[in-house]
């Protein structure tokens, strides 16, 4: 009779129709229960197309099986993958991050499913610093960024409704919609991790070591908090909090690095200027005497620089973008080949010039470069006007 009863559950395993994928890769809520899209600050790429935020766990074609050597990313990185509503993640090094994803019913319970819904393993591999955006799925495995961690299966799974757990089962409201409900990982990205653009791939197995789904995700690593903080709120989030310390998906220790609750409330009224942009230019003037112009100095800019229909047989554009005041900034659909500032002095703090390749067809073909500047010090841009550069052109 135990016989009978395992094979009827082995074929009832066998059937279950496996699928997942990344729906928030910056979530600011640890082992939270219901999805609340107003807690991501991130995105996984072209979640606008395939993950939208306010239709969770809907099927739209997200979930992707690479194999081995197939490419480990569903679309190509482009112009289009990330918007204002849908932006990139930023971290810093030591920074705790959450993840978020939809169970898709791959939960175990002793409620409403089995102890025995299997977990192969979960991790999150990195590409080189500005490159390598869909490789081969085996290309990343050896550029590890964390462990996510094993779901406990089986005879070994005792607790099958106490959470947090680690790995990919833990929905502490699994029951709730065992399709939709929202499951988490927690991982710290490594203190020695180097500052720029990477593209991030996030590996479930699910029935064995070789069933891989995967999901691409393009971060900026920023110097520090202080600065991850300032690309956020030039973008318009005001909740800058980390979680602090716990454990991990992994069953580590949660990294209590700048962590905390930090959300910036907006003074009454806010520094506004004229014009449709999605949030206010922070600005400073100088008292003036009635009748006469006050200066007007940027911190933060953000937009888009026009450069002009490319011809159709072009597939690369190298661009120069300068600054008359040290910068940090990031480039949207465009390839940071280098930076460096007027004097050749040390760029940790700001540069003035940055080299940019456009090679994606569609980043070429828009005309455009998209940007988001801090600047290390109040700007007069009125006087100090960026200037952009078409270099070169490959056909």
């Amino acid at each position: 009779m135990e016989r009978s009863s395992l094979i009827l559950l082995m074929i009832f395993i066998a059937k279950v129709s496996s699928h997942s994928w990344l729906a928030c890769v910056d979530y600011t809520e640890k082992n939270g229960a219901n999805w609340d899209w107003e807690k991501c600050r991130g995105y996984p790429r072209d979640a606008i197309k395939y993950a939208q935020k306010n239709s969770f766990g809907m099927d739209r074609g997200f979930d992707h099986k690479p194999g081995m050597n197939g490419k480990a990313c569903k679309t190509d990185l482009n112009g289009d993958s990330y918007n204002p509503l849908y932006p990139k993640a930023v971290y810093y090094p030591g920074q705790q991050v959450i993840l978020v994803h939809p169970m898709k019913n791959h939960g175990t319970s002793g409620k409403c499913t089995n102890i025995h819904i299997p977990d192969f393993g979960n991790r999150i591999y990195h590409g080189m610093e500005g490159t390598d955006t869909n490789e081969p799925y085996s290309y990343y495995r050896p550029f590890l960024v964390a462990d996510l961690g094993l779901s406990k299966t089986g005879s070994a799974n005792t607790a099958p409704d106490t959470y947090p757990k680690p790995g990919y089962q833990n929905a502490p409201a699994f029951c709730e919609n065992t399709d939709r409900a929202m499951g988490t990982y927690s991982f710290n990205i490594p203190d020695n991790f180097k500052p720029g653009q990477f593209t991030f791939v996030w590996r479930w197995s699910f029935n064995g070591p070789t069933d891989i789904y995967t999901t691409c995700f393009d971060v900026i690593i920023a110097p520090n908090k202080a600065k991850r903080d300032q690309i956020l709120i030039n973008q318009g989030d005001m909740d800058l909090s980390v979680p602090c310390g716990g454990i991990l998906s992994n069953e580590g220790d949660g990294s209590t690095k700048g962590c905390g609750q930090q959300i910036i409330k907006p003074t009454t009224p806010p520094p506004v200027t004229r014009g449709t942009t999605r949030r206010p230019i922070i600005m400073t003037t100088t008292k003036a005497t009635i009748g006469t112009g006050a200066d007007v100095m940027v911190y933060q800019l953000s937009g888009e620089v026009a450069l002009g229909e490319a011809d159709n047989k072009v597939v690369q554009r190298f661009i120069s973008v300068q600054f008359n005041c040290p910068v940090e900034a990031t480039f949207w659909n465009a390839r940071l080949v280098s930076k460096a500032n007027h004097d050749n002095s040390d760029v940790t703090d700001g540069a003035n010039r940055f080299e940019l390749l456009q090679e994606q067809t569609t980043d070429v073909a828009s005309g455009k470069v998209y940007f988001s500047a801090t600047f290390v010090e109040a700007c007069d841009v009125n006087a100090n006007p960026p200037i952009a550069t078409v270099v070169d052109e490959v056909k």
